[in-house]
């Protein structure tokens, strides 16, 4: 009597020369037959018609099927038998599943298609097998919560740890809702965009600030904090930085914009690509203090700029006179150094080789004023040698552009002949001119009493 047994049988399990019938679910009863160490198979096709088997052998049959067979080698539908080996559903489907439990590892070979609640109790998720996705036209949420985390004191983390690159990939709007954000970046970290973007604390009663910080400790001269905006050579393009403190209510007690460095504060205004050189401007509605110390007392009385302390200046220049208007406020010096005051020279010139009938000029054409009422008083100091030298005043006084008066107050302070004279031409100025036959060392200076523009 022939055995049948359920499921594709290996080849280690029939002997050569031997066969053995097998149920297979969904194909039927099939024989199997080894021979030269293969399996060979062949369906069985049950008959038309059901044979007329005698029912006294058919129960002898069933008995002896009972008694000579284990029922281990079966399954139950109740599942009080569970399979024992490995099961091949030959391609087939297993459908109308409720609750399906693995104690192992599950291989899929194909898509998992789960329209229900999935719970996942094992705690990764391994895609050495290649790339692991999630997507769909429906959102998408991970949502961690409980208190089982030992390394926080409340509340659950969703760690992404990445090898390699991250990337987040969004379309539309990323809304990040979290009480705390810590970055922790161990190399370069780039924030680029096309667009705005904006770094802003937002809607709390309590003072909040926003703190940008470097606490590097390289041991060298470098840039802790830069900021840069380029406008690339682009035509027309001023991308300029701005920082505001703005929509104060009422004036507070500290500054608005305070910039603090121990190491010194340069302020630099460079040329443009095109070479075009570029301004300062400062400026307050208020009152300006500038100064030198540990610590400095801003005045409040007068909206005016104040230099506290010692105050170097090079230069005065009025571009728009050769004066420094005093007319809106009177300048007092508490002490001046008269040392320049007395040596009053509108102009001067001198020479220490001047050759018979050559000229030096004194005052240029362009300065010499040629109009009513200018008056110079013209002093010119020379020498020939050790013996012969003179000094020479002389006042020169316009009645007119083109007429002009010169008179001799001193002279012949050596007793020697006249060497030298003075003389005016409107191309030329006021030059004088040597007339001996020896060269001459000169020192000559104006100094203008009035002018046209006096009066």
């Amino acid at each position: 009597m022939a055995r049948i047994k359920d499921g594709v049988p290996t080849i280690k399990e029939i002997k050569e020369g031997e066969s053995e019938y097998r149920y297979i679910q969904g194909t039927g009863l099939v024989l199997y037959v080894r021979f030269n160490n293969q399996l060979h198979s062949t369906k069985m096709q049950p008959l038309s018609t059901p044979p007329v088997v005698d029912k006294k052998l058919e129960l002898l049959i069933d008995n002896k099927i009972n008694d000579s067979i284990p029922t281990g080698d079966f399954i139950k539908s109740d599942g009080s038998i569970p399979y024992v080996g490995s099961q091949s559903f030959g391609g087939h489907n297993i459908t109308a599943v409720n609750d399906l439990t693995v104690g192992d590892d599950v291989t899929i070979g194909d898509d998992l298609d789960v329209d229900g609640h999935t719970t996942l109790d094992q705690v990764t998720i391994s895609t050495a097998d290649g790339e692991f996705a999630v997507s769909g036209a429906n959102p998408i949420s991970l949502t961690t919560t409980g208190t089982n985390d030992v390394n926080i004191t409340s509340g659950q983390t969703l760690d992404v740890g990445i090898g390699v690159d991250y990337e987040l990939d969004v379309t539309r709007t990323c809304d990040w809702n979290t009480a705390t954000v810590d970055w922790d970046n161990s190399n370069t970290f780039d924030l680029t965009s096309v667009g705005n973007i904006t770094l802003e604390t937002s809607g709390a009663t309590s003072d909040k600030k926003i703190l940008i910080q470097n606490t590097n400790n390289h041991a060298s001269d470098f840039t802790g904090i830069h900021i840069k905006t380029s406008s690339q050579g682009a035509g027309s393009s001023f991308n300029g930085i701005l920082i505001e403190c703005d929509n104060v209510g009422g004036k507070g007690g500290t500054a608005g914009v305070d910039v603090r460095s121990e190491n010194g504060i340069r302020i630099r205004s460079e040329n443009d690509n095109a070479g075009g050189t570029t301004a300062i401007l400062m400026r307050a509605t208020g009152p300006i203090d500038i100064g030198v110390g540990s610590s400095l007392t801003a005045h409040t009385s007068d909206a005016r700029v104040k230099i506290h302390g010692l105050c170097q200046i090079s230069t005065l220049y009025n571009g728009g006179s050769d004066t420094i208007d005093c007319s809106t406020h009177s300048v007092k010096f508490d002490q001046l150094d008269t040392l320049h005051l007395v040596r009053a020279m509108t102009y001067k010139a001198n020479d220490t080789a001047l050759s018979q009938s050559s000229a030096l000029t004194v005052v240029t054409a362009a300065n010499d004023d040629n109009l009513l009422a200018t008056v110079w008083m013209v002093t010119v100091y020379w020498k020939h040698s050790a013996t012969k030298k003179n000094l020479q005043v002389y006042w020169v006084y316009f009645t007119s552009a083109s007429s002009v008066n010169i008179v001799k107050v001193v002279e012949d302070l050596n007793a020697s002949t006249t060497a030298g004279v003075l003389s005016w031409t409107s191309g030329g100025g006021i030059v004088w001119t040597n007339e001996d036959t020896q060269d001459a060392r000169v020192h000559a200076s104006a100094l203008k009493i009035q002018g046209s523009g006096d009066y």
